[in-house]
């Protein structure tokens, strides 16, 4: 365990032992759907729709758990049944720090917020369940995630049919550990500087990653000292050898602190809870609020595909674009973009139901930039 994660002195081991196995019993007798009833113990403060949203309490004794959490919700200015994401915050961090910043942009794109201090909290009470010693993708820090989704649940104004999970560091730790307990609670995910290691007591685990069945999207700097690029190259062997659909984008140069607010990394986020469904299908999905400095042309996901993937580019200033499809002799095939554009982050779905298996190439032309890029389609 590195130095810089700040790994808490552990309880003795037969109560540690007794406290995490009574949380297991809660998560499998939990597996289910989330309901819309009204949440007992939860108490809202202020207007979410705020600049810096509301925060919110949640103080109850469910199935022997005694639950102590505080957090923070945040809401676009109008709509219902509303997309949302469980955002976790990484070590020493909390809902003031790293939270309200990611969930400030988040909320842009039009997804209800909501974070919780978790118990690698620094600078705040960390309540309950569990405490200092159960850090990271710890069962305790499981169902305050997953608590996190039943609030969404009880505001009458979120489809929770639509909720994605995204965390930092730790809080990636446990993204991916909710995620793979509870699968069926989330419809898309993402996260940075994460990964699997079955040898640190904080980081996602084997048996956790193995639970993972949504699209899966994780950002990782190859200078990360702090959680090393091979636990999220891990946690992508996995869920390639369980047909997971899922992209893992590696930043060089990148520090463990780089990532955590790149704007590329939540550009990518965006088109790919885009492309999975969080928000309501469109040819086109929303641009994001921060324009893109430069011409750029993504790789398709998911890529091999079938029959249909995503492609998706950046224009850092108005200009015609024409985005064309060839098979591999160099034929035209489609042509899914031909008119003038404004600056921003575009997606298009392309549908190859009517091709035959193969090996395409997209390319773009945007006033003077041209990139072409393949892409295999697979039956």
């Amino acid at each position: 365990m590195t130095a810089s994660i700040g790994l808490k002195p552990r309880a003795a081991p037969a109560l540690r032992a007794r406290t995490h196995f009574l949380l297991f019993l809660v998560c499998i007798s939990w597996a289910g759907t989330i309901s819309s009833q009204t949440l007992h113990g939860f108490v809202l403060t202020g207007n979410p729709t705020s600049a810096n949203g509301a925060t919110w309490t949640y103080r109850d004794t469910v199935n022997a758990v005694i639950y102590d959490l505080s957090g923070i919700l945040l809401k676009p200015a109008t709509g219902s049944k509303l997309p949302a994401v469980v955002i976790s915050h990484g070590h020493d961090g909390n809902v003031n720090t790293y939270s309200i910043n990611v969930a400030k942009e988040m909320r842009s794109w039009g997804l209800v917020c909501i974070a919780t201090n978790y118990t690698h909290a620094g600078g705040v009470p960390i309540g309950s369940p569990g405490d200092s010693t159960q850090q990271g993708a710890s069962m305790a820090n499981i169902l305050r995630a997953r608590k996190c989704v039943e609030i969404l649940g009880s505001l009458g104004y979120v489809d929770t049919t639509r909720i994605a999970a995204h965390g930092n560091s730790m809080g990636a730790f446990v993204t991916a550990a909710a995620v793979g307990t509870f699968p069926t609670l989330f419809r898309v995910a993402s996260h940075s500087a994460g990964g699997v290691n079955d040898l640190h007591p904080v980081w996602t685990k084997t048996a956790q990653a193995n639970g993972i069945i949504v699209p899966y999207e994780n950002h990782h700097g190859d200078a990360d000292t702090t959680v090393p690029l091979r636990d999220d190259e891990r946690l992508d062997s996995l869920l390639q050898a369980r047909g997971v659909v899922h992209q893992l984008f590696v930043y060089p140069g990148y520090s463990h602190t780089d990532i955590t607010f790149d704007t590329t990394m939540y550009r990518r986020v965006h088109i790919w809870y885009t492309a999975h469904g969080l928000f309501p299908a469109s040819a086109v999905v929303e641009r994001e609020s921060a324009l893109p400095h430069s011409f750029s042309l993504e790789q398709n996901y998911p890529n091999p595909f079938n029959p249909t993937t995503t492609i998706a580019f950046s224009l850092p200033v108005s200009t015609r674009v024409t985005l064309k499809v060839f098979d591999s002799l160099g034929r035209e095939v489609a042509t899914l973009l031909d008119k003038t554009e404004p600056p921003g982050v575009n997606s298009l779905r392309f549908d190859a139901s009517r091709l035959s298996s193969g090996m395409y190439y997209y390319r773009i032309v945007a006033g003077s930039f041209a990139e072409s890029r393949e892409m295999m389609f697979l039956r």
